[in-house]
């Protein structure tokens, strides 16, 4: 069960940071998917092996993921999309993080051994993560479209928190944390101050770009 305290703070902070979005110009709430039911959620910790923690139980709860940001397929589809974290990052809904995540543990296995690749990793400044290309105490919560992750960290280092969102990939040799949970992670990104959507927009692209790079 979760906390009710933490469906709260993260309740809030999503809400927030949706109507941040929306006043500036962005399709925040439209890009919303509808929540994870229960079982999907406990099929999705069944992958990953361990529960998740509170805050993205109640993340899922709220909503299962993103909209796809380049609807495909016969319409309508949205006159303008977005993603609802930096740059390209977009959140998955829970299947294709399942897939995601069977992707990295393919590649670097399911145990702590440090494969030759962890070699070239390096970690911001005294951050509380490992020092890994992937670990499987990881949990993709977003990716922007090249194999780089927002992910969930259930194995911090000493100091860090269970649950804090750090940024992995293979575009990404410096692991970094950029939140120390999901509800902290949407209460900075509700601090942003957003520039107006561009113009003018490619025809037929409807996706509106913005970015907060110190979250990503």
């Amino acid at each position: 069960m979760t906390d009710t305290r933490s469906t709260e703070d993260v309740s809030a902070a999503w809400s927030a940071w949706l109507a941040v979005l929306d006043a500036a110009g962005y399709p925040g709430t439209t890009m919303v998917r509808p929540p994870a039911a229960p079982a999907e959620v406990a099929a999705a910790e069944a992958v990953f092996g361990r529960p998740f923690p509170d805050e993205l139980r109640a993340f899922y709860a709220l909503s299962d993921g993103q909209r796809p940001d380049f609807p495909r397929g016969p319409g309508p589809h949205p006159s303008a999309t977005t993603s609802l974290f930096p740059a390209t990052y977009a959140l998955l809904p829970l299947q294709q993080a399942i897939a995601e995540y069977r992707n990295w543990i393919e590649v670097v296995g399911p145990g702590d051994s440090k494969p030759d690749f962890d070699d070239h990793i390096t970690v911001r400044d005294d951050d509380p993560v490992r020092a890994r290309y992937w670990d499987p105490g990881w949990w993709p919560l977003a990716t922007d479209g090249g194999g780089n992750s927002i992910a969930v960290d259930t194995v911090p280092e000493a100091g860090g928190a269970a649950g804090q969102l750090i940024v992995a990939g293979p575009d990404e040799d410096e692991r970094r944390r950029v939140g120390t949970g999901v509800a902290d992670y949407l209460r900075r990104l509700a601090g942003s101050a957003l520039p107006p959507p561009p113009e003018p927009r490619k025809a037929g692209d409807p996706f509106v770009f913005w970015d907060r790079k110190d979250l990503r």
